[in-house]
């Protein structure tokens, strides 16, 4: 079970979170946690202020980080004084280890990738110290791991590989090890061999879950975000989005390769080498259907499933191989199994807002994208989403 940023942001969303996983206990779950909302975004701030040696913001924005988690551990935990003191204590060691590390480098004039991934991994200790003691106080018993222990990457410090046959081998030994009924550790963070941090990369927790479950031979990975599913489009572009309930590995792969930002694109990968659905779920709404990534069967429909959009800031986040101008193109695609039976409807979609675009088909047939200008890239994709999903 991983909960993102927004699913562990306050003390509401937590004790959200623990209802969640109490519902999960008979098949002992394992829980994945990130930063809360905005903190890694704070952290890369702090990063970028050690860089230019400006010590005093830096030591203003992990002020506000301390007493954000303060507040947050109090409102959940003030009618356990004992757990509620613990909680701060770890808190507070795990921000002054920050501090420390960011006084001794700032004004060097210098900051690593390697230093950078060491300060933009406090987030995940940090909420993943809250969550843990929330669960045991709500009567849960929880254990807590530290995922740097676990994963073992190379030393791409700031978009990691995993040496996936060592991280399998340190995630079932410390399982084996631990009698709680919850273990709970962080997405996103991790170690080199020789013992540095590193990180997954851009929303790398989702991909630290489906790499946790593969290990384990989980009977499900579970995605819990804030929105119900695997939306037809961003719900930032499109006002009436639709939600997908099933879809193969390889649309989701497609989709997040593309630029819906619904899973990190190696999320799939894992499950799919063990055969284990990825189930989508809104933390806000438990109950809803969500979405389930599997294996391409009869009951995956063909036709579209989503229109995504990709600009180039984009593909540098994804470390996309899609190249086109930055200042004023986009791309603009289509996914879904069986697609091509209708290109010649979807191109005349594209070019009745783009009448020059350049488009083409997927030699996988799971895809049809265009490179459309930058400012008509928003219409074309209402465009699509009107004719297929309203």
């Amino acid at each position: 079970m991983k909960f993102g940023g927004t699913s562990v942001q306050d003390a509401q969303a937590i004790t959200r979170v623990t209802e969640i996983v109490r519902s999960r206990l008979e098949e002992r779950p394992l829980v994945v946690v990130s930063a809360m909302a905005k903190v890694t975004r704070v952290l890369c701030e702090v990063a970028e202020a050690v860089r230019q040696g400006e010590r005093e913001k830096a030591d203003a924005l992990l002020d506000g980080l301390l007493e954000r988690h303060h507040a947050v551990a109090e409102d959940l935990l003030s009618d356990d004084a004992d757990l509620f003191m613990q909680t701060i204590v770890r808190i507070d060691d795990l921000w002054d280890e920050l501090a420390v590390f960011v006084d001794e480098i700032c004004g060097t004039g210098r900051l690593s990738d390697c230093d950078n991934a060491r300060i933009i991994s406090t987030g995940e200790l940090l909420s993943s110290v809250i969550v843990s003691a929330a669960l045991n106080a709500a009567g849960i018993e929880c254990s807590w791991l530290d995922a740097r222990d676990l994963v073992v990457t190379d030393e791409n410090y700031l978009s990691a590989r995993p040496d996936l046959e060592k991280t399998c081998e340190n995630v079932r030994a410390a399982v084996r090890a631990e009698d709680a009924g919850v273990l709970l550790t962080q997405g996103f963070i991790a170690r080199t061999e020789a013992g540095d941090a590193s990180v997954l990369g851009f929303e790398g927790s989702d991909y630290s879950a489906a790499i946790f479950g593969m290990c384990l031979d989980a009977g499900r990975v579970e995605i819990w975000t804030d929105v119900d599913g695997i939306r037809s489009a961003d719900p930032r572009i499109v006002e009436r989005t639709c939600r997908i309930p099933v879809l193969s590995y390889e649309e989701a792969a497609e989709m997040a390769a593309l630029g819906a930002r619904v899973l990190h694109p190696l999320t799939i990968g894992p499950a799919r080498s063990k055969g284990i659905p990825i189930c989508v779920l809104n933390s806000h709404e438990p109950s809803g259907e969500g979405s389930r990534v599997c294996e391409d069967c009869s009951e995956i429909p063909e036709g579209p499933k989503s229109i995504a959009l990709l600009t180039a800031e984009d593909a540098r986040e994804l470390r996309s191989r899609t190249i086109f101008d930055v200042g004023r193109k986009a791309q603009v695609s289509v996914i879904g199994k069986g697609i091509d039976a209708q290109k010649d409807r979807m191109v005349g979609l594209i070019r009745a807002v783009d009448e020059g675009c350049a488009v083409s088909l997927a030699e996988s047939g799971l895809s049809l994208s265009a490179i459309v200008e930058k400012d008509l890239a928003q219409e074309v994709v209402n465009h699509l989403h009107n004719a297929f999903f309203a």
